[in-house]
């Protein structure tokens, strides 16, 4: 029977026992005789039950006598530094298992492991780092996750009413508990119903905070201004009672600086299914992906001699906006969080103990540990998705070096070239790709939406419908219809467009029930559904009033409309209020249903020239209109200019087409007219930020006070002389009742907008004012203040 021994440091703590256990339990099952060499961990190092798998896997848990040669490997934990103890047993041979955190690496001791056959690192930048510093022996093999403590279950509801925020680990510089503390502070302003539920252990031999040596951590909690009210100190909660802490929480965060490993706590959440958020650096590399939160933005960190080298700084700003999102985006969090239990099912403790113990076999074997384009393009994509764009790019061009066809590098190259707006060099590497692969549609779809981005409409849909042609995914049909829409193909594009349910996630009723074919509806309820955003749903609502005679609706029959709590006043204007529901609370049963955005195609408008642009008069209430003019206009005659500068700052571009308030200074700048703020959320800070209080009267901030109700909101635009707002919903609201607008585009505008022109076939008195040069907010606003100067001076 095979043998090898463990050698552990004593101390080591429950999380880092787990790789001996797991990997002993695994190896005696497999005809392997594991051993301990220096026994069985402190009772405080491992659960009962535990100590005891560990006992009966390992020979009752005591090695060979100290000093003996053992014939056999051994596994050695490495210290920071790669450090052994004094007097180690040698094996034959020596395999190390590295969770570093620093980065100074004294020379001696990487000599010294080269000699060895296998280094296992717990975490894809520890593999790096040691490459990086000449090992060629290093081989990733991670912890893993045991699924049957970790997994999602009912909650108990410990804490009914209050919004729970999870955080734990040793309370360290380096676990990053001020980032979180600082962000949670801010966020508990907003809401006082949160709770931060800290399982922070005492830092043990890591450098503690500078503001938290020798203090408990209650009292580090006060001292940041989380006393008991708002923060639950559960101090180094034990691993079988994580599973119950975990599924009570709205959200676990982990602003760390620096993991040697992926993070154990985090990959428990995750299992558990909780909404997760993740720094995006060193070790959490290794998870990060669309089912969880990656905090992007990471300041590198210097000093300490290079020892700090990859660790990064997380945003407190980003932090706390990530809560704010996942606090008002539960529906979002949810199926991230489904998600993430999916993608933890291959983490468990067996897989990464058979993979370990397959790497142990085959050092022993003599077979070096494999490193080529597979391992540095999995390492180029972890980048890539934290967004460390420059890092990925390196990773990608040194794969391609070597392996000049390597497709997944090139594409990925191409799309940071694009998402730098390096469109040239995006173009070439997707044309290389074409040029030995004709029909990769992926290539064919990026290359499409790239051409767009530059304005190349007939080449990108010429790209896009190749793609289609090829692999007819709802992705790809989305990417068509986008393209063919900003030509004002409608004809040609609604087809593709019906595909958007699919490609973006949107809301659907239940499979069985079948979508409206355009017929008669007869004494039939035909259900209109909402979707996408509130700038969406004012856009397609000017449809609702056409359908009865279009479905020819009889006796008994009748249309509802569902949609997001927001859309539901302007609703009830178009259809009785009796058929108008909230979607997310119960509403009448329905024979066959439609997406709001579908009635278009269904209505025959094929060309922008169809589109119904009359003002919806219906939306105007002459209560709300007298009630806001006081404020809105004040007391001077001056005409009244409303501005909006951010739209919804969760819609994934809003960076692109949102300028916001700094940037249209220029327009403020001209005279003789009163400033109104219509921004809403928080946005309206910048006013306070940049000091135009005076300036710029906050009406928005009056809206939200009164309840957000877009009623109000479009009874304040009767009272504006004109409005200026950038791609938001209240440039759609300007427009759905007939107020005079203009409408600050970015270079790469959405559909509705097209190109070129400068009004829309959708609202007659909007007027658009685009970016001639990419990011040329500046321009645009100079372009703006000129023509308020010429309009004021006209009136």
């Amino acid at each position: 029977m095979k043998r090898f021994g463990m050698a552990w440091p004593e101390g080591a703590g429950e999380a880092t026992w787990q790789y001996p256990l797991q990997l002993a339990v695994h190896a005696a099952g497999n005809g392997w005789r594991p051993f301990l060499v220096n026994g069985l961990p402190a009772t405080g190092d491992l659960a009962p039950l535990h100590r005891q798998a560990l006992l009966l896997a390992t020979e009752g848990g005591a090695g060979d006598p100290a000093g003996e040669a053992p014939g056999c490997a051994i596994l050695h934990w490495l210290g920071e530094g790669l450090t052994l103890p004094a007097g180690r047993m040698a094996g034959e041979p020596d395999i190390g298992l590295a969770r570093l955190h620093r980065t100074d690496i004294p020379a001696q001791r990487l000599r010294a492991v080269a000699q060895w056959p296998l280094i296992l690192a717990a975490s894809s930048w520890n593999r790096q780092l040691l490459r990086d510093k000449g090992l060629t022996n290093v081989l990733r093999c991670p912890p893993g996750i045991d699924l049957s403590l970790f997994h999602p279950a009912n909650r108990a509801g410990l804490f009914p009413g209050r919004f729970l925020v999870f955080a734990g680990g040793p309370l360290t510089y380096r676990t990053g508990p001020d980032i979180l503390a600082a962000a949670f502070s801010r966020f508990r302003q907003r809401h006082p119903e949160a709770l931060l539920v800290a399982a922070w252990a005492a830092p043990g031999a890591e450098p503690s905070l500078p503001d938290a040596t020798g203090l408990p951590v209650a009292a580090w909690l006060a001292r940041n201004g989380l006393g008991p009210e708002a923060a639950l100190d559960l101090g180094a909660a034990p691993q079988a009672n994580l599973p119950t802490i975990l599924r009570e929480c709205d959200v676990a965060a982990f602003p760390s600086r620096c993991e040697g490993d992926p993070n154990p706590l985090a990959m428990a959440a995750l299992a558990c299914g909780v909404p997760t958020i993740l720094s995006g650096n060193t070790g959490h590399l290794d998870l990060v992906g669309d089912h969880l939160y990656c905090l992007k933005d990471q300041r590198e960190i210097a000093g300490e001699g290079g020892a700090r080298d990859g660790w990064g700084d997380s945003s407190v700003e980003e932090l706390l906006e990530t809560l704010q999102r996942i606090h008002d985006r539960r529906h979002e969090a949810r199926a991230k969080a489904q998600a993430a239990v999916r993608y933890m099912l291959d983490w468990s403790w067996e897989r990464q103990s058979a993979s370990l113990l397959a790497a142990i076999e085959k050092a022993i074997a003599g077979s070096p540990p494999p490193y080529g384009p597979r391992e540095a393009y999995a390492w180029g994509i972890s980048l890539h998705q934290a967004q460390q764009t420059a890092k990925a790019e390196r990773v990608y061009s040194a794969i391609l070096q070597r392996v000049p066809a390597h497709v997944g590098a090139r594409m990925d190259r191409a799309n940071i070239h694009r998402m730098t707006e390096d469109y040239s060099a995006a173009e070439a590497d997707f044309r290389r790709v074409l040029g030995s692969r004709p029909d990769h549609a992926p290539a064919l779809r990026s290359l499409g939406n790239m051409l767009r981005s530059v304005g190349r409409l007939d080449e990108s849909a010429k790209a896009l419908r190749r793609s289609v042609d090829i692999d007819p995914r709802a992705a790809a049909h989305w990417d068509l219809a986008f393209t063919l829409l900003l030509q004002g193909r409608y004809a040609e594009a609604w087809p593709h467009f019906e595909h958007r349910h699919a490609a973006l996630g949107l809301r659907m009723p239940e499979a069985s029930l079948p979508r409206w074919d355009g017929g008669p509806v007869g004494g039939r309820t035909l259900l209109v559904l909402d979707e996408q955003g509130l700038g969406d749903t004012v856009q397609f609502l000017r449809f609702l009033p056409h359908i009865p005679s279009a479905a020819r609706i009889g006796g008994g029959g009748r249309v509802i409309f569902a949609g997001k709590a927001e859309t539901l006043s302007m609703a009830r204007r178009l259809l009785p209020p009796e058929d108008v529901f909230d979607w997310d609370r119960p509403f009448a049963r329905t024979q066959c249903w439609v997406g709001l955005m579908s009635l278009p195609r269904l209505l025959g408008i094929r060309r922008p020239e169809d589109i119904p642009g009359e003002p919806l008069h219906a939306l105007r209430d002459p209560a709300r209109i007298a009630a806001w003019r006081p404020k809105v206009r004040a007391t001077g005659d001056r005409p009244v200019v409303g501005l909006c500068w951010r739209g919804n700052p969760y819609f994934v571009g809003d960076a692109k087409r949102s300028p916001g308030l700094a940037a249209l200074r220029a327009i403020l700048a001209v005279e003789g007219v009163r400033f109104v703020s219509l921004q809403v959320g928080r946005a309206r800070r910048e006013i306070e930020d940049l000091g135009l209080e005076r300036r710029l009267a906050d009406i928005g901030g009056a809206v939200e006070a009164a309840g957000s109700d877009c009623l109000d909101t479009l009874a304040v635009l009767e009272s504006c002389d004109l409005v200026i707002s950038s791609c938001t919903s209240l440039a759609h609201m300007a427009g759905v009742v007939g107020r005079p607008a203009w409408v600050l585009l970015s270079d790469q505008p959405d559909w509705r907008w097209m190109t070129e022109r400068e009004d829309s076939p959708w609202y007659p008195s909007l007027r658009l004012i685009r970016q001639r040069a990419p990011g040329d907010w500046a321009g645009v606003a100079a372009a703006a203040a000129d023509r308020l100067a010429r309009w004021r001076d006209s009136r």
